[in-house]
């Protein structure tokens, strides 16, 4: 019986209690929920601008052209003139091969065209006196003279034939020269003088490697966001750590329209005039270059933007009520951030919003202008 009555008076003494705690918790929501009430905040309207952002990217320079040197024809290589770091000019002879089974084909080819001009020349004159005999009645019948220019036009044909068989064996001749296809460096000499050389090995290397420095091709690839705001010959800086705190200036010269599947970026390059020589290929640099929408875009405070567990959104204020607006954010300049979402110019929305300011309640504000420096709360 005493255990029981003891029992009583704990459950009731937990039920005095239970209403006890309810009302102290209600009450610390309460005065947050006035104090959001009963203050005064701050709202900006959406602005609609065209801004530029100055963009930071890492590129890399490639020379304008760059080119492996190999040998057309199976040969040795007699004379290597170059090496490497030396400048050369277009055109300019590099290397010389020889090969004797060439000389031996253009002189075979240079015999049968002469025996080729020879029976043209027979084959000429026997027409021509066939044809002259003709005007004698009845001493030439008509069908030798059709031999006769049949004859003629086949020796034509097979000293053309041979006419190309010379140009061809000359032309062999001159790939045991190798020329320079345009101003540059050498930066790489493979091979040495005496090595056989051709595309008759199992796996032929090449005599040289050359580059044009003269001129860089500066390579920047630019992430997907800012696909479509660059424009041609838009200046561009760039620095490099060989030379700090120096500048160089450029534009942009080529963009690809493409944005790879692999980096989900597009390439652009910068023409550089390389011809002091300092910049050299495979050197990387610190690119800045303005980005800009081809149009219009909704900025509003960044303070006015607030990431949450409910994601990224503004509070815009229409009839007295917040209103929570979903938004994506672009590019950023000063102290203003570009919107993505159900805005429009000069729609109001809290200069200094947070996640403490609840979804559709009555609150006072104030409108600010847009220059108006926002204080964050």
């Amino acid at each position: 019986m005493k255990i029981l009555l003891y029992s009583l008076l704990i459950l009731g003494s937990g039920g005095l209690l239970l209403p006890a705690c309810s009302s102290e918790k209600h009450n610390k929501k309460e005065p947050a929920t006035a104090e959001v009430r009963d203050a005064s905040y701050e709202t900006v309207p959406v602005v609609a601008e065209q801004r530029s952002k100055s963009l930071q990217l890492p590129g890399e320079f490639l020379p304008r052209y760059d080119v492996a040197l190999y040998a057309k024809v199976n040969g040795f290589i007699k004379t290597l003139g170059v090496d490497v770091g030396d400048r050369v000019r277009r055109g300019q002879v590099l290397a010389v091969m020889e090969a004797p089974e060439l000389d031996a084909d253009l002189n075979r080819a240079l015999a049968d065209q002469q025996a080729a001009q020879g029976q043209m020349a027979v084959s000429k004159i026997t027409y021509h006196r066939i044809v002259q005999t003709s005007k004698t009645a009845g001493a030439v019948a008509p069908q030798e003279i059709d031999l006769a220019k049949g004859k003629m036009m086949a020796d034509s044909s097979a000293l053309i034939s041979k006419s190309q068989l010379v140009s061809a064996a000359r032309q062999m001749k001159q790939y045991l020269v190798l020329t320079a296809p345009f101003d540059g460096v050498v930066t790489d000499r493979i091979l040495s003088p005496g090595a056989f050389v051709g595309p008759g090995q199992k796996d032929p290397q090449p005599v040289l490697k050359l580059k044009q420095v003269g001129w860089l091709r500066l390579q920047v690839t630019v992430p997907e966001v800012y696909a479509g705001q660059l424009r041609q010959h838009t200046p561009v800086t760039f620095s490099v750590n060989a030379f700090p705190g120096e500048t160089f200036r450029g534009q942009v010269n080529r963009i690809s329209y493409n944005v790879e599947r692999a980096v989900r970026a597009e390439l652009i390059e910068i023409e550089v005039n390389n011809g002091s020589m300092k910049l050299m290929p495979g050197m990387y640099a610190s690119v800045g270059f303005p980005v800009q929408r081809r149009d219009k875009s909704l900025y509003v405070p960044k303070t006015a933007v607030v990431t949450s567990m409910e994601g990224t959104y503004v509070i815009a204020v229409q009839g007295g009520k917040t209103h929570y607006i979903p938004v994506q954010t672009g590019n950023e300049s000063d102290d203003r951030v570009e919107v993505i979402g159900k805005l429009k110019p000069n729609d109001l929305v809290l200069a200094s919003a947070s996640d403490d300011i609840r979804d559709n309640i009555a609150i006072r504000t104030t409108t600010i202008k847009p220059t108006e420096k926002v204080v964050a709360r």
